[in-house]
């Protein structure tokens, strides 16, 4: 465990070295500001209210998009698993979300919604092909002959379901939950930028780049950064805590 974060702060130092003589090299703050000033800035901006409410509105919007396009994932990864009509009749959905641009939904987003709820709903169909795909291939992978000595033994479906198909589709669940909430959290600040709400991170980053204050641009930037990896690895964790 030393040995790993030891690694990961040697690392960490060697990219900020290399960021810092970036910014020597180019000599202009507004184009690269210094690690320090950024650093610097991000301890600023968090003694304000306005940059925790910012957080705040920005977490909840993605965060119900997020666990929304799971369960919707799920539940459709499970039915069209099951059912080779509603396979049929659902797929081309899945494969319409997957090819589409972000920028293009959010577009035409604008048209339908309330833009303050863009982010969230954004944030949902990132995450459910993902959640889909991965849960029908689980399911479609579970072993056939464990399945039918269930069958010739007579066990319970609950108990079918229970032993056999949750740890079998569980790692794949686990999976998209994973990879969704970095695509959640990305696709929502886009959305964000965009639709700029009173509160958001996405509304920071895009008043930063409209006043050139590129500090504050690589700040906020660092903070989606770390925001989004302290959620990944707490609500899969959380995620692995409900199914132990």
């Amino acid at each position: 465990m030393i040995k790993k974060i030891l690694k990961a702060v040697i690392i960490t130092v060697i990219w900020l070295a290399i960021w810092e003589i970036i910014h020597l090299i180019v000599g202009k703050d507004i184009l690269i500001p210094s690690p320090i000033s950024v650093f610097m800035k991000i301890i600023e901006l968090a003694g304000a209210g306005k940059f925790w409410a910012g957080i705040g509105a920005s977490m909840l919007r993605i965060l119900i998009g997020y666990f929304a396009g799971l369960l919707a994932g799920l539940l459709l990864g499970i039915v069209t698993a099951i059912s080779k009509v509603l396979d049929a009749f659902f797929s081309p959905i899945a494969k319409i979300i997957r090819a589409t641009p972000v920028a293009s939904f959010i577009i035409l987003l604008f048209v339908f919604i309330v833009n303050n709820h863009i982010p969230a709903v954004t944030a949902f169909l990132m995450v459910l092909p993902v959640t889909w795909a991965n849960v029908y291939e689980g399911i479609k992978s579970t072993d056939r002959k464990l399945l039918d000595m269930a069958k010739v033994f007579e066990v319970p479906r609950g108990r079918i379901i229970k032993g056999i198909y949750v740890p079998t589709i569980m790692p794949f669940f686990m999976s998209s939950a994973k990879m969704g909430m970095g695509l959640a959290w990305k696709a929502g600040i886009a959305a964000e930028v965009l639709t700029n709400p009173k509160f958001g991170i996405g509304s920071s980053l895009y008043n930063a780049k409209i006043y050139l204050e590129t500090t504050d641009l690589f700040a906020w930037t660092a903070v989606i950064i770390i925001i989004s990896v302290i959620l990944e690895k707490i609500l899969v964790r959380l995620i692995g805590k409900i199914y132990n």
